[in-house]
């Protein structure tokens, strides 16, 4: 039992992803569970493992999964199964430990530049998450969760889980558009779109004109990334990147020895 939850959270951290570890530490009275017992809950509410079953386990699952997505580190519970509508009664209390990358991105697209950009995100510690229709480009991409979903799968295949930050670069105008719709609908705290100036309003006054609201369209970084590139994808990926930690670490595009 140990070793498969073990397997189902190296799988998913490997991919990018986060998992909450609970650990029951204590219970009391007639208790479906053990001290020791060992639950892994992903963000999707898949688990491995058990802690006892029951209404418990159930209202455990659901305060994991929430903790992933609100980026909490660890927390405690204690819980009185006959509060739970359980007729065992008996408590059990323990902690939640999750594990995985604590800031994850979410590229849409699978082209050069997204290429460049997730292996230099994970070689800075961020999970990757890859979003595309194209199979064939997975190859491409190491150490990364990739989802191959169209635009109306993207809810259902939860693929800003656990991801912050999100950069769209689709191979085109419309796959960028469906992706930054769906991605405005999130409270992410980085969105950003590739394109030229000329493309970039265009794309956004397009869905100004469809009700997006401005305040929402003023979020998209568009063009993207810092002004330090050239054209060549990799140094487009490293400007991506320095936009990002300017805005995850409250930094500025000053020079330190200024």
């Amino acid at each position: 039992m140990i070793q498969n939850i073990l397997d189902f959270a190296a799988k998913k951290t490997g991919a990018g992803e986060r998992v909450a570890i609970v650990t029951v530490t204590a219970t009391s009275g007639s208790s479906p569970a053990s001290p020791g017992q060992v639950m892994a809950v992903a963000a999707d509410e898949s688990t491995a493992g058990t802690v006892g079953g029951g209404a418990s386990e159930y209202r455990l699952i659901k305060q994991a999964a929430q903790a992933i997505t609100d980026g909490a580190k660890i927390f405690e519970f204690a819980f009185d199964h006959a509060e739970e509508g359980m007729t065992c009664g008996g408590s059990l209390q323990g902690f939640v430990n999750i594990l995985g990358s604590q800031a994850g991105i979410a590229i849409f697209g699978g082209g050069h530049i997204a290429q460049c950009l997730a292996k230099i995100a994970v070689l800075t510690g961020f999970g990757v998450s890859i979003i595309e229709d194209r199979p064939e480009f997975s190859p491409y991409f190491e150490n990364t969760r990739y989802l191959v979903c169209e635009p109306d799968e993207y809810e259902s295949a939860t693929v800003l889980s656990g991801c912050d930050y999100a950069v769209v670069c689709t191979r085109g105008h419309r796959t960028d558009a469906d992706a930054l719709r769906y991605c405005l609908t999130k409270p992410l705290k980085y969105l950003g779109m590739i394109g030229s100036s000329k493309k970039s309003a265009t794309v956004l006054e397009t869905m100004r004109k469809e009700g997006t609201a401005p305040d929402a369209l003023s979020r998209v970084f568009t063009p993207i990334g810092l002004n330090i590139a050239t054209e060549a994808p990799a140094e487009i990926a490293v400007s991506i990147l320095a936009e990002i930690l300017l805005v995850k670490n409250g930094g500025t595009p000053a020079h330190k020895r200024d």
